[in-house]
């Protein structure tokens, strides 16, 4: 993560820390670094859009060169704020599995729940 903070701070590309998981809900204590990049074109003045333009292509190129590191999840806030997640390549497979097993233990779990929904629903009929 360290070349990379190196890069975003070289190219005056304004990031932030922050830890990936989700210990609040599945509560396992499973976290990841990473490193979250906005591109704000919502707040800058119109002349500094192409300045800003060229330092996001940059940055994708940048990104797609990196073997140990990769844009884990990318999106848009507002009308036209981008953002982007940096993980460890193998931080965000960790991640990715992590992930894919709550969603089958949530899944299981309704299941379970929908079951025993329908035999009470069954027994107050009869």
């Amino acid at each position: 993560m360290k070349k990379i903070i190196e890069y975003l701070e070289k190219n005056g590309i304004e990031y932030k820390p922050v830890t990936c998981g989700n210990p609040y809900y599945y509560n396992d204590g499973f976290t990841v670094p990473a490193i979250s990049i906005r591109f704000d074109y919502e707040s800058i003045d119109c002349s500094c859009i192409p300045e800003m333009q060229k330092k996001e292509r940059s940055f994708l190129k940048s990104m797609e060169r990196r073997k140990n590191h990769c844009i884990g999840s990318t999106g848009k806030s507002g009308i036209y704020i981008r953002w982007y997640m940096i993980f460890k390549t193998e931080d965000f497979k960790n991640h990715q599995e992590h992930e894919a097993r709550i969603r089958a233990d949530v899944e299981k779990f309704w299941k379970e729940e929908h079951e025993r929904r329908g035999r009470e629903k069954l027994q107050a009929v009869m």
